[in-house]
């Protein structure tokens, strides 16, 4: 799972963006552990998988800016090669589509009940460090976060469906996809429609930026 990139879509000449284009790399990890693990090479996938998202971290890390989701990413297939090379692929070919919505819809929760949404990670290479502590940029960040928590949560029980159906195409991989898909087209258009409040609020003055009346 990658490039959930729900972030503030608001630019500006002094926006951090350390960690951002490693990022953008996750997916190839994940298509590789689908071709492979299609073809039935579950070791191989879940290694490949956890080489791309190595490197990954390792970019972000020199950056100080490692994310959440790269790190589960990472964690699941170490954990599936080394259960696959154990104890042989049984667990994924039974479980291995709402296995992983449902540990990503885990870790989603856990950042809201924590008060730690995780895309605040995303927001903060995008948004200037002016805009950070408002609380309009936090609100905004709970709400997408609330977002990716429905997103995955429906996407764990579609796959729990196609497991109970064995509609692996359609309640497994299509319907899913188109879901996450449109999650990553609404974490990126609305936030602009606040572009307006947050280059205010990085113009201003500390003393003033707490005027500004978030919608």
């Amino acid at each position: 799972m990658e490039n959930q990139n729900p972030a503030i879509a608001h630019e500006s000449a002094g926006s951090p963006k350390r960690g951002s284009i490693a990022t953008n790399f996750g997916a190839i990890g994940w298509l590789a552990y689908s071709a492979l693990s299609i073809m039935g090479w579950w070791i191989g996938g879940a290694l490949a998988g956890l080489a791309v998202f190595a490197v990954i971290l390792a970019h972000e890390y020199s950056r100080d800016a490692v994310k959440l989701m790269d790190c589960v990413s990472a964690a699941f297939f170490a954990f599936a090669a080394i259960v696959a090379a154990l104890a042989g692929p049984w667990l994924f070919l039974r479980y291995n589509i709402f296995m992983i919505w449902g540990i990503f819809a885990l870790v989603a929760w856990i950042t809201i009940l924590i008060g730690r949404p995780f895309t605040l990670q995303y927001a903060h290479e995008q948004a200037p460090p002016e805009v950070w502590d408002h609380p309009l940029f936090r609100r905004l960040n709970v709400f997408l976060t609330l977002v990716w928590c429905g997103i995955l949560t429906v996407n764990t029980l579609f796959g729990f469906a196609a497991f109970l159906t064995g509609r692996i195409i359609s309640l497994g991989l299509l319907i899913p996809l188109a879901i996450f898909i449109a999650g990553l087209v609404f974490s990126r258009l609305y936030p602009k429609r606040f572009d307006a409040q947050f280059a205010s609020a990085a113009a201003a003055t500390p003393e003033s930026s707490h005027h500004l009346n978030p919608r």
